[in-house]
């Protein structure tokens, strides 16, 4: 796994972009404290707003506000631009790695649960993971 080095953009990508990724996007932002570029989207992009236990978690335990962000698709952005793309479980990535192979060497895979649909202990645990994997990985 790459640490940040020469990466000055980075993409969080999950399903919808309304759980994960968003909440990938507030802790990096947070940890790397803007020393990276750092945004998010989903595969599709059909919710328009960020699921509220999301919002809830990175408030109360992160002191962080998601409360304004609003979900897009990865086929709205040019992913030329970002050094590193993180698909955030195997299904996701391997989408990514089929619609756009000549990015695969960007294509890194993270193994973060899926909460939607779950209570708010599942989207504590994810936010956790999360955190854990941008320390390890990207500091």
């Amino acid at each position: 796994m790459r640490k940040l080095g020469r990466i000055k953009s980075l993409l969080f990508v999950c399903f919808a972009n309304i759980c994960r990724s968003p909440m990938a996007e507030g802790l990096a932002k947070k940890i790397l404290d803007n020393k990276v570029k750092i945004e998010s989207a989903g595969l599709i992009a059909v919710i328009k707003s960020t699921a509220k236990e999301a919002v809830e978690v990175l408030q109360n335990l992160y002191g962080i506000d998601i409360s304004n962000h609003c979900p897009r698709s990865v086929s709205d952005l040019d992913l030329n631009r970002f050094d590193l793309i993180i698909g955030l479980d195997s299904v996701v990535s391997s989408n990514l790695h089929i619609g756009y192979p000549h990015l695969s060497d960007k294509i890194l895979l993270w193994e973060i649960e899926d909460p939607y649909g779950k209570d708010n202990k599942a989207y504590r645990e994810t936010a956790e993971k999360i955190q854990v994997h941008i320390k390890k990985y990207l500091t």
